[in-house]
């Protein structure tokens, strides 16, 4: 059973689990646990559990997490994106907000990213939007770079190209997310590239995506990613991850939002001329998943040479995950017309 951080005399109605993926971070581990708001949290009836995934630090870190009153996880493998893949399958929440254990990122911003997950499926922590403290812009030991910066720019613009949504930081360490949004995703990434493959996940699954800006802090230590070599990775996983979608495409396209600022676009739900009213449609392209054959179904506004079955299958969107339930149906009997 976890370990709950929590105050006697107010009862919780939801769940908060913070999860800090760390290696060797003894020097912010316990300041970034103290920084967690629980005690208001837990006024306005979240009750928090802290879990640090350890991926074999060499220091006191797992010491220090305890005596904060943290679970420990502990990944044997290497690599941030398994520790987080490996906390997003041990944890059960309402809300989960993952921040790295480097202190760098506002913990103490969860009750608003909270507020916004009441919204969207999804929060990002946007450093670029937000601002970032003195000596990050420079060279310094433990801050973000003049080179980092560019680079981080860089790769979201990448992202907004690829996947169509406005996001200003696809490489921050903060993010919130939905319980039922994190149970959606179908993460690969090993490394650093993490933060690609969950926004590449959320892209692909349609969720709803909020932005809130937040004050980055430079690092007590020397900062662990290799600019240009996790840089390239990133970049790739993320043109991986886009390529994948091309072959199966999201159910909805979503926009990001800044805390505050309404976008009909992140809730409306895609019409199609001749849908019933109330009702999504969405394209389902079905390559080569074992019944390839000279018949195929298309919509009478389509046409193809090729033999790809492409069908117009309607749900209700208003609810993913019955709506992925309806487009899983349909594809079935699609199938069986197939054979």
């Amino acid at each position: 059973m976890p370990r709950t951080i929590s105050h006697d005399g107010d009862e919780a109605t939801e769940t908060v689990a913070v999860v800090i993926p760390t290696l060797n971070e003894e020097r912010s581990i316990g300041k970034v646990i103290d920084s967690v708001p629980v005690a208001d949290l837990l006024k306005n009836g979240l009750k928090t559990a802290v879990y640090v995934i350890d991926g074999r630090s060499t220091d006191t870190t797992r010491e220090i997490a305890v005596k904060k009153g943290a679970t420990i996880i502990l990944e044997e493998r290497k690599g941030k994106g398994l520790a987080v893949q490996t906390a997003f399958k041990a944890i059960t929440a309402d809300y989960a907000i993952m921040i790295d254990g480097d202190d760098t990122y506002p913990i103490e911003m969860v009750m608003e990213i909270i507020r916004l997950l009441k919204k969207y499926d999804v929060v990002i922590g946007s450093r670029l939007k937000g601002t970032i403290e003195p000596g990050a812009g420079t060279i310094e030991p433990g801050a973000m770079s003049k080179l980092n910066v560019v680079g981080n720019t860089l790769l979201t613009l990448l992202a907004r190209a690829l996947f169509g949504i406005n996001v200003t930081d696809v490489c921050t360490g903060l993010w919130g997310y939905r319980g039922d949004a994190i149970r959606r995703l179908e993460l690969e990434a090993h490394g650093f590239e993490i933060e690609a493959d969950m926004f590449g996940e959320c892209a692909r699954k349609g969720l709803r995506i909020a932005e809130i800006p937040i004050r980055y802090r430079a690092r007590a230590d020397q900062a662990k990613l290799s600019s240009l070599r996790d840089g390239l990775r990133i970049g790739s996983f993320l043109c991986r991850k886009w390529l994948m979608g091309r072959i199966s495409p999201p159910a909805a396209n979503t926009q990001p939002e800044r805390a505050g600022t309404p976008n009909p676009a992140a809730t409306a739900r895609p019409e199609r001329a001749g849908a019933p009213d109330g009702r999504s449609v969405a394209l389902v392209q079905r390559w080569d998943v074992g019944y390839r054959q000279q018949k195929w179904i298309h919509s009478p506004e389509l046409t193809t040479s090729s033999p790809i079955p492409n069908h117009w299958i309607e749900g209700d969107s208003s609810d993913p995950g019955t709506f992925d339930e309806q487009v899983n149906l349909q594809t079935q009997e699609m199938v069986a017309v197939c054979q």
